[in-house]
């Protein structure tokens, strides 16, 4: 039988601290299981990261063009 966590009151409460804490953050992009504090499949964690990475990498032809030389 799977375990998936149950948000509780405090927990929440939590999440709303974390969220913003973040929203004040420059330069940092919160993914993953982690980041979103949520339970995720693997394959769903990772094409909202390949996702994520796409649109961070479309913001800027430059970055886009570095990493593809790397």
């Amino acid at each position: 039988m799977p375990y998936y966590p149950i948000r509780l009151v405090d927990e929440k409460a939590l999440l709303e601290r974390y969220v913003s804490r973040a929203r004040g953050e420059k330069g940092v992009t919160f993914v993953g299981r982690l980041g979103t504090y949520r339970y995720l499949d693997m394959d769903v964690t990772i094409r909202e990261a390949l996702d994520a990475a796409r649109a961070y990498l479309s913001l800027d032809g430059a970055i886009g063009a570095f990493l593809q030389q790397v």
